[in-house]
């Protein structure tokens, strides 16, 4: 998921409505015979992990068709999907897509929309958390880092790498072979939902 924001934003686009609504899952058969990398670049469809689409670009905005250094203002989205930026009336550009994909997250994580509230830290300068707590066994560091990124992101010109990101999560996996093999065990078990017929 963070892949597919984070190559829209290389394009300079903005989605401008990212939600869990907004993800379409196409089943595959990943196999846990192949390493991640081999997952994301097989060409045999017996094999390939599924496919993961954002759609819905009714709201996506092209930044290469305005002037270098355009933000934007103003709020355009339901409770739970405005980012930090419409909330305290600042300029937001990609700021517009990676709180919503907080969003999305936090939905996927603990079944509820995210809600955030603003802290100070031991400078007195504030930063934006979300409400809820990370159960213990959760990688609550790697958790507690994407949020804290996404949330409180500096300026409209200097947004949070998405590829570094990216990157820790997937290193996650690949450096334990047991991890890998649980999340082609779930991936396997949710394709086979997929795939089952309405009843």
């Amino acid at each position: 998921m963070l892949r597919c924001v984070e190559l829209l934003h290389n394009s300079k686009v903005l989605h401008g409505d990212i939600k869990p609504d907004n993800w379409l899952m196409i089943p595959g058969n990943p196999s846990s015979e192949l390493s991640m990398t081999n997952q994301e670049s097989k060409a045999d469809k017996d094999f390939a992990a599924g496919d993961l689409y954002l759609i819905d670009y009714g709201r996506s905005i092209d930044l290469s068709l305005y002037p270098e250094g355009t933000v934007f203002r103003g709020n355009c989205h339901a409770k739970g999907f405005q980012c930090v930026e419409m909330l305290t009336q600042r300029p937001w550009t990609y700021q517009i897509d990676t709180f919503a994909f907080c969003g999305t997250m936090h939905c996927m994580l603990f079944g509820e929309y995210m809600e955030v509230k603003p802290c100070l830290n031991a400078q007195g300068a504030t930063h934006w958390e979300i409400f809820r707590q990370f159960k213990r066994y959760w990688q609550v560091d790697m958790w507690k880092e994407f949020f804290h990124v996404l949330l409180n992101v500096s300026s409209c010109t200097d947004q949070p790498s998405l590829l570094n990101l990216r990157r820790r999560f997937e290193n996650y996996f690949v450096s334990d072979g047991s991890r890998q093999q649980e999340l082609f065990r779930q991936l396997s078990r949710q394709d086979t939902f997929l795939k089952k017929p309405p009843v």
